[in-house]
């Protein structure tokens, strides 16, 4: 008898529930079996068709379901499979506690039809319990996508949607997470599974009534949440609870990119906007807008804790953490061994103790590329940045900012021996009991290329309008700009508080000029004995205190380009051109600007630039001071993509450097794009020739 080869693309399995349809690519292996068990003469194509039929079993089952018990019906037939399961759903308001339990080494998908939207599919579980349970403990994948769970489960220890996922990695895409008015319940709980990837997922909590935790993983190696909109979250437990928008806890890699999160709370626990523990954590290209409560302890916007922490490209904005006494970080408290902050943006958020904008608390801290502006900490340290630890602070900016204790823009506090560094920064405009600009306690501490401009200290019984610092080994501060600070008390420029007997202070080549004071020091304050106190090629004023040596300094107008106009570059004729010392201890080697810190000469300028007029625009990458339509081109491109240049600074992201892309553009079209440079600040300073 010769055997027919040739089998249906599709099987209907009509013992199914009407109009839930199961669906198989190939004939099963079982009617091949019996037919050779009854005698079917073998043929040389039998091997071969044995192959593919077995491929085709390994397949995936469909199943298309319309209605709450047909879903339900395919959970569960799907559960006892020992095969990969596609469970789709179309339109629907499907109410019910659906569950899948497997131990079966299979994978679940369960995703909507093709051509229907995430919203026209609702799972409701109707007030009672979770809207969808899936347990799948052994080696498989389970993935949820493009549907709305409603949060309606009665506790706000259930969720919408709950995984737990065993040995299994998950995936949960284009999802809504809703809560209808006075419900309970998380959005999305994940307790288990290898790995889990949450994305292009909308968790809203209700804005009337209504309470739970927006997403919540735990048990997972390594979780990955990105470009979800998390808002309007709210865990209101009254024990210590973390987490109000997102919650991860105890993976071994954290990222969350690109996600907005807005609106959310946890009170009397840590991370209203996200709670995220781990060894690796990394935040990246966030918004974290208005997350907080006054009975937050920390990390309004986000609490991050774990071995390494990088927080990249994010923005915090109004996010608070005011629970009395004990707040920490308004817009981010990150806790670990390395923590690294770069290229984010701090603005107006609020802490009731420690880092307005954000609290680091580790062994190795480095601050790169940040912007803090008007945050605060009342009435603790750090109005922008607290750091406990060995920090790193260059190319931030800190403006606005103000507490009610010490350090406005930054406090930086370290028992170390390595030294703190702290160079190319900007502090203005920050106010402070102690140190307006920055405070700055440790056994060794370098300061240089930085401008300290306009803070203050408003306590009558306090120093260091600018800079308050207290090195009990070591101090190295070259090269800095402090003018226009003021101090209730004494110190209008700079306090340097020495309490001991061993100390060394290097201070060589700084412009501290401008100052004031309403008791003693307005330029520079000092106190205490040491063991050796330079004070060498500085141009300052009004001195308080007796230095060891103090050699080669001047008492002259800088002659800044524009201080009114916060231009603080040295005109080519400024008295302090020249007149530094490149004999200076761990002489930085370029200025704030990125300029070559000596001359053609191999001279030293004063302060934190260097007069410079051969620097080209960035954009001008064959530096030939002359600005090309298409270089023009080339760099605003890469502005408005947030990708790296060449030459620094680099266009992207950050929106302070759009000024440097309109005046490529404006020397490109100017005077055939011939430009020069005229020594101030960029990047106006690069103008077509003229008067």
């Amino acid at each position: 008898m010769k055997m027919n080869t040739t089998s249906k693309t599709n099987r209907t399995t009509t013992a199914l529930p009407s109009r839930m349809v199961r669906t198989r690519s190939t004939a099963s292996l079982t009617s091949l079996s019996r037919r050779l068990k009854n005698g079917t003469r073998w043929n040389a194509s039998l091997p071969c068709l044995v192959l593919l039929l077995a491929a085709g079993a390994a397949r995936a089952v469909d199943y298309h379901v319309a209605t709450a018990q047909q879903l339900q019906n395919a959970l569960t037939l799907a559960a006892a499979s020992s095969t990969n399961n596609n469970i789709y759903v179309t339109n629907g308001y499907y109410t019910g506690n659906f569950n899948f339990n497997s131990a079966n080494v299979n994978s679940l998908t369960i995703l909507n039809e093709t051509n229907v939207a995430s919203s026209q599919i609702v799972i409701d579980s109707g007030g009672t319990g979770s809207s969808m349970n899936i347990i799948g403990s052994a080696s498989s994948n389970i993935t949820v996508q493009g549907m709305t769970f409603l949060r309606n489960c009665g506790s706000i220890s259930l969720a919408g949607l709950r995984i737990a996922g065993g040995n299994t990695a998950i995936l949960v895409n284009g999802c809504s997470f809703l809560s209808p008015t006075n419900s309970s319940g998380i959005g999305l709980m994940i307790v288990s599974g290898i790995s889990s990837t949450v994305t292009n997922c909308n968790v809203a909590g209700s804005t009337t009534g209504g309470v739970g935790l927006g997403i919540s993983i735990s048990g997972i190696s390594n979780a990955i949440v990105q470009n979800c909109t998390i808002t309007t979250n709210k865990n209101t437990l009254s024990y210590s609870q973390s987490g109000g928008g997102l919650s991860v806890s105890g993976a071994t890699n954290v990222a969350v990119t690109s996600c907005i999160l807005a609106g959310n709370l946890a009170n009397n626990g840590y991370g209203c906007g996200a709670y995220c523990s781990g060894t690796t954590i990394a935040f990246i290209g966030n918004t974290f807008i208005g997350n907080g409560s006054s009975l937050a302890y920390g990390g309004g916007g986000a609490f991050c804790s774990g071995n390494t922490i990088t927080l990249s490209g994010n923005t915090f904005t109004g996010n608070t953490a005011s629970s009395s006494p004990a707040g920490y970080g308004g817009g981010a408290y990150c806790s670990g061994n390395t923590i690294t902050l770069s290229s984010n943006t701090f603005t107006s958020n609020l802490v009731f103790n420690q880092g307005g904008g954000a609290y680091c608390s580790g062994a190795i801290i480095i601050l790169s590329g940040n912007t803090f502006a008007n945050n605060s900490s009342i009435p603790g340290n750090g109005g922008g940045a607290y750091c406990s630890g060995q920090a790193t602070l260059t190319s931030n900016i800190f403006s606005g900012n103000g507490c009610s204790g010490s350090g406005g823009g930054a406090y930086c506090f370290s028992s170390v021996t390595n030294p703190s560094a702290i160079y190319g920064n900007s502090f203005q405009l920050n106010t402070a009991v102690a140190g307006g600009g920055l405070f700055a306690y440790g056994p060794n501490i370098n300061l240089m290329d930085n401008l300290v401009v306009n803070n203050s200290v408003t306590n009558n019984n306090a120093q260091g309008g600018g800079i308050y610092v207290d090195a009990s080994a070591k101090l190295n501060m070259i090269n800095n700009t402090l003018t226009g600070n003021t101090s209730a008390n004494s110190g209008g420029g700079v306090a340097y508080i020495v309490t001991g007997t061993v100390e060394l202070l290097n201070v060589y080549n700084n412009i501290i000029w401008g100052n004031l004071a309403t008791v003693n020091g307005g330029d520079v304050y000092l106190s205490g004995t040491g063991k050796t106190k330079v004070f060498n090629f500085n141009d300052a004023d009004s001195y308080y205190g007796v230095w060891d040596i103090a050699l080669n300094d001047i008492d002259v107008s800088p002659q800044f380009f524009n201080a009114v106009g916060g231009d603080y570059h040295l005109h080519g004729t400024s008295p302090c051109a020249n007149a530094g010392t490149n004999g200076a201890p761990s002489l930085p080697l370029t200025d704030l600007d990125g300029n070559s810190r000596t001359n053609s000469a191999g001279l030293v300028d004063l302060g934190c630039y260097e007069f410079n007029t051969t620097a080209t625009h960035p954009a001008d990458t064959n530096a030939d001071f002359v600005m090309t339509v298409n270089e023009y081109n080339a760099y605003a491109a890469a502005w408005k993509a947030g990708q790296t240049w060449t030459n620094g600074p680099n266009p992207g992201p950050n929106p302070l450097l759009a000024n440097y892309v309109t005046r490529a553009g404006y020397l490109a079209l100017t005077n055939s794009g011939i430009y020069t440079n005229s020594g101030s600040a960029r990047p106006t300073n690069w103008k077509p020739p003229g008067p």
